[in-house]
């Protein structure tokens, strides 16, 4: 496990939102991203034409890890967080 380091990728840091991919969704679509905020890894999990499976697939993120340091947000095509999970909130 790696240090958490808020710096994008692209300048040694953990953080690949910006530099691999970005909050926006697709237009008329809502992006998951989930972030270990414990060693600063994020990645995306997927793009949705639905609301409801971009929040049942951030819950069900969340959940996987078991721990209380993972988080996966929910972002709507203009790059707003419009939902967010976490293990034991949903």
């Amino acid at each position: 496990m790696t240090p958490y380091d808020p710096r994008p990728v692209s300048e040694g840091g953990n953080r690949k939102m910006g530099d691999m991919f970005s909050r926006c969704a697709p237009a008329g679509k809502f992006r998951v991203v989930s972030v270990d905020t414990f060693d600063g890894d994020d990645w995306m999990e997927g793009d949705f034409a639905m609301i409801d499976e971009a929040r049942a697939t951030a819950a069900a993120a969340a959940a996987a890890k078991r721990h209380s340091f993972m988080v996966a947000y929910v972002y709507d095509s203009e790059g707003r967080n419009v939902s967010e999970a976490s293990e034991g909130k949903g």
